[in-house]
């Protein structure tokens, strides 16, 4: 029986990832160096766990060979601001652990390898001098170590594609929005929103309140059906070597606010509004103000986004209500 192989399983993404392939009837190989207590508990026939380290060649070809893994999906990374105080540690994961997946891959013949890249290989929306990129537009990464590492990912995953033939595809991911992360960067969003889904009160983060902002964010749900989408999609419906990641339509920090006013209509939220983005966000596209267009994932791909802002803001009530109970 073959299986796919999901590093970073225990990551925000790489958890939701696991537990969607396995409702899918997928046989699911979880490759990481740590366990959640979730993940730990859901073992089973369907789900193996192997502790590995993407910085280990010989682990990752022996995950591949004794579980007969055909499609790999790459999610293990350093974040963004952990890659900023470790940058030789990120370089080390990032970029060798992402090739040392590639190459595992070409080395054991695997279908197809899908990697999580990052919509910060943009850089910041001064670089381009108009309101919207797309996949056309050559990155124009910033000198920020997280943003160095993903656009070393694409260059050496279109190395692999076009010298050996390996069938990798990779996702420039905006954003995962939502349970599962609240430290780093992002993670002070998710926090403010369990704030207010919690203890009835929170405020928008800094990062995040410049009003220009245009966020193509998913929620976290949507954001591991899109790397799944891109490991099962047809072949030949694959265009290009990378696709931006992200919802159909972009919303502002203001259609944020709407969504919490109608679900949480209790919540306290403090905001301030700012009228440029923050130093750090000034580097991400998104909250910078440059819009990340990502309709090839659904005209080309069919991918289809299941809960949106609204949507996601309501599960991830329940499910950090449920988590409080429990």
């Amino acid at each position: 029986m073959s299986s796919i192989l999901v590093t970073g399983s225990s990551g925000q993404v790489g958890g939701f990832v696991v537990n969607q392939l396995v409702e899918l009837g997928h046989r699911v190989i979880a490759f990481d160096v740590r366990f959640t207590d979730e993940l730990l508990a859901r073992r089973g026939p369907n789900l193996e766990l192997v502790y590995g380290d993407i910085t280990n060649l010989e682990e990752l070809v022996s995950a591949i060979r004794r579980f007969n893994v055909r499609r790999i999906i790459h999610l293990a990374a350093m974040i963004l601001l952990e890659s900023r105080v470790r940058p030789i540690k990120s370089a080390q994961v990032n970029i060798m652990g992402t090739l040392n997946v590639f190459e595992a891959a070409r080395l054991m013949d695997v279908e197809r390898v899908v990697y999580a890249s990052s919509e910060s290989v943009y850089g910041s929306p001064s670089a381009y001098g108009k309101a919207s990129v797309n996949e056309d537009d050559y990155p124009m990464t910033p000198p920020d170590p997280y943003h160095i590492t993903k656009l070393a990912d694409e260059l050496y995953g279109a190395f692999y594609r076009s010298n050996y033939g390996l069938d990798v595809v990779g996702g420039r991911l905006t954003t995962a929005w939502g349970p599962g992360r609240y430290g780093g960067y992002t993670g002070q969003f998710n926090s403010f929103l369990r704030d207010l889904i919690l203890k009835g009160h929170g405020k928008v983060p800094d990062d995040f309140a410049y009003v220009g902002a245009k966020y193509r964010w998913l929620y976290v749900k949507d954001a591991a059906a899109a790397f799944i989408h891109l490991a099962l999609v047809d072949k030949g419906k694959i265009k290009r070597p990378v696709y931006n990641l992200g919802s159909r339509e972009p919303f502002t920090i203001s259609d944020v606010l709407n969504a919490i006013r109608e679900l949480l209509p209790n919540a306290k939220v403090e905001y301030t509004p700012l009228s440029k983005p923050t130093e750090t966000s000034s580097k991400v596209p998104g909250p910078a103000g440059l819009n990340v267009d990502c309709s090839r994932l659904y005209s080309e791909l069919g991918f289809s986004e299941r809960y949106g802002l609204k949507g996601g803001l309501k599960d991830m009530i329940e499910y950090e209500r449920s988590r409080q109970r429990t």
